[in-house]
C-alpha cells in the first residue's frame, strides 16, 4: 500500500451495510468542515463551522440541487480532542444502503477520500491518541465473541498491556545505564551493586517476559474459543445434547444409529466464555459402512483438537464394550466430563463400573428431554477453563506480541548467559538494546509502514 496522507480529508461508512435503525458516515481531516458544509441544513440555520465540540445538531442533508436526501444528526469532535486527533463529523441518518451511499458519495465528490480499512484508527495512532497496542485492541473489541474476550479488550485499549510494555522497557533501560554507567565510570561506587544488583535485574526481566508469553495460549483460548467435544456410542443423544445445549435444533435427531456422520460445530458462550461446540459421529470398533468410517476418523481427528472432552453415555441401558471403545479413544491428558444421559428413564447403567472405566466418580446426570442437568454441564465447563486461564500475562492475545516478546527474550537470555561467564559490558549491552528496540515496536514509538499496513489491513473500512 502507498504511504497514506495525513493532511486530506477521508470518509467512510462506520456502520455494518445494509438495512437498520441508523447507518453512521464519519469525516475526518482538515477539510471535514468543507466537504459537510454544501449539503448539511441545520434547523437553527447557523453554518456547521460555529458549531461547538462535543455537540448533536438535527438537520437536513441535501444534495447540490438542494433536493432532500435524509434527516439527520450530526456530530461534531474537533482537533485535537477526537478519536483521530483532527476534525472529525459524524453523520447519522436512517440505516438503509442507498441513502448511506448517496450520503457518502456527496462528501466523496466535494473532496473527501475514501477511507482505507483501518484508517481512522491509523490516524488516531500517528497522531498519537493511542498507542499500537491500543490500536490493535480496538479490532479485538469489535471482534470479541464472549464477555472474556471483551473484558481483554477493554483492559487493552485503556493501556493495561502497554503499561506492561512500557515496564519491561525501563527494566531494560535501568539496567542498560548501570552497565553504561560502570563502562564509563568503573571505579566509581555506584549505587547498585555490580554483580548482585544486576543478577536481579536480569532475573526480574527474564520473568516478566516468560509470564506475559505464558499468558499467550491461554488468551488464544479466549479469543478464538475453547473447542469442546461430544463423544459417545452411537444414539447416546450426543446430537439430542448439542441441540440442548444450543437451545434450539441444530442437528439432526434419530433413532437409528449413525445419523450424525460428520461432525457440526457452533458457538456459544457459556458463563463469559467464548465455546465453541462439536457434536461427533457415534464411535464403533467395526464401521458397516466406509461412509460410517470417514466420519469416525473426523471425531478422532476432532479429539484430538479438543481443549475439552463430554464424554456421553446412555443411562437407561448397561455400560457395554462400545462404551469402553469410545473412552478409550480419547487422547490421554484430555481433560473431560463424564456425562450420563436419560436421567428420565429408569437407570440400568452401573455407576461403579463406569467408574473403574474412567477412573472418575464425578459423573453428571442430565436429560436432554427435561434440560436436567444442563446448567451443571455448563458451570463445569466453566470451571474448566477457569482453571485454563488462571495465571499472569492474560493480555498477551496477539502472534505479533509473542514473537517479539520470545526475540526479546533470546536477546535478553543471552546477555545474562554473557553476563554470568564475565563477558566486557560494552558487548551485552549490544543485546540489550537490540530487546530495547523490539519493545519500541511492541507499542510503536519504532514503526515501519509495512508494519501498518499489516496491521491495519484486519480493519473494516470506516474504523
Amino acid at each position: 500500500m502507498a504511504k497514506l496522507e495525513l493532511d486530506d480529508t477521508i470518509a467512510a461508512i462506520a456502520t455494518p451495510l445494509g438495512e437498520g435503525g441508523i447507518s453512521v458516515i464519519r469525516l475526518s481531516g482538515p477539510g471535514a468542515f468543507d466537504c459537510l458544509r454544501p449539503f448539511f441544513l441545520s434547523t437553527s440555520r447557523k453554518s456547521p463551522d460555529t458549531f461547538p465540540p462535543n455537540t448533536i445538531h438535527w438537520g437536513r442533508v441535501v444534495d447540490s440541487e438542494g433536493k432532500l436526501i435524509d434527516q439527520v444528526l450530526l456530530s461534531v469532535f474537533r482537533s485535537p480532542q477526537s478519536y483521530t486527533g483532527q476534525d472529525v463529523l459524524e453523520v447519522s441518518c436512517h440505516g438503509g444502503l442507498a441513502v448511506t451511499k448517496r450520503i457518502l458519495g456527496l462528501f466523496l465528490s466535494n473532496g473527501a477520500r475514501h477511507a482505507e480499512p483501518g484508517e481512522f484508527t491509523r490516524r488516531a495512532f500517528l497522531n498519537g491518541k493511542i498507542d499500537l497496542s491500543q490500536a490493535e485492541a480496538v479490532l479485538d473489541l469489535i471482534h470479541a465473541k464472549s464477555n472474556r474476550s471483551l473484558d481483554i479488550a477493554i483492559r487493552q485499549l485503556t493501556g493495561e498491556l502497554s503499561k506492561r510494555f512500557q515496564g519491561l522497557k525501563d527494566l531494560i533501560l535501568r539496567l542498560l545505564a548501570h552497565m553504561e554507567a560502570y563502562i564509563d565510570f568503573p571505579d566509581e561506587n555506584l549505587e547498585v551493586d555490580v554483580s548482585s544488583g544486576m543478577e536481579r535485574q536480569f532475573s526480574e526481566l527474564l520473568k516478566t517476559i516468560r509470564a506475559l508469553l505464558e499468558g499467550f495460549d491461554r488468551n488464544q483460548l479466549v479469543r478464538e474459543g475453547a473447542l469442546v467435544t461430544i463423544v459417545g456410542k452411537p444414539n447416546a443423544g450426543k446430537s439430542s445434547l448439542f441441540n440442548a445445549l444450543l437451545e434450539r435444533d441444530r442437528a439432526l435427531v434419530s433413532e437409528l444409529p449413525h445419523t450424525t456422520r460428520d461432525h457440526l460445530e457452533e458457538s456459544l458462550e457459556i458463563k463469559g466464555f467464548y465455546v465453541r461446540l462439536r457434536d461427533t459421529a457415534g464411535l464403533v470398533s467395526t464401521p458397516e459402512q466406509a461412509l460410517d468410517k470417514l466420519g469416525m476418523d473426523r471425531t478422532l481427528r476432532a479429539l484430538k483438537e479438543s481443549h475439552l472432552v463430554l464424554f456421553l453415555t446412555d443411562g437407561s441401558r448397561p455400560l457395554d464394550d462400545s462404551d469402553q471403545h469410545v473412552f478409550e479413544q480419547i487422547p490421554n491428558g484430555k481433560k473431560v466430563i463424564i456425562l450420563i444421559n436419560k436421567s428420565d428413564l429408569p437407570e440400568k447403567l452401573e455407576r461403579t463400573e463406569l467408574a473403574r472405566l474412567t477412573g472418575r466418580t464425578d459423573p453428571v446426570g442430565i436429560s436432554t428431554k427435561t434440560r436436567e442437568g444442563l446448567k451443571e454441564i455448563e458451570q463445569q465447563i466453566a470451571a474448566f477453563l477457569e482453571q485454563d486461564m488462571a495465571g499472569e500475562g492474560e493480555q498477551v492475545t496477539r502472534l505479533r506480541h509473542k514473537r517479539a516478546l520470545e526475540k526479546a527474550l533470546e536477546l535478553i537470555e543471552r546477555a545474562e548467559l554473557s553476563f554470568r561467564e564475565k563477558e566486557r559490558f560494552e558487548l551485552i549491552t549490544i543485546d540489550l538494546r537490540a530487546a530495547l528496540e523490539i519493545m519500541k515496536e511492541l507499542t510503536g514509538e519504532v514503526h515501519s509502514e509495512e508494519l501498518l499496513d499489516m496491521i491495519f489491513s484486519e480493519f473494516c473500512i470506516g474504523k
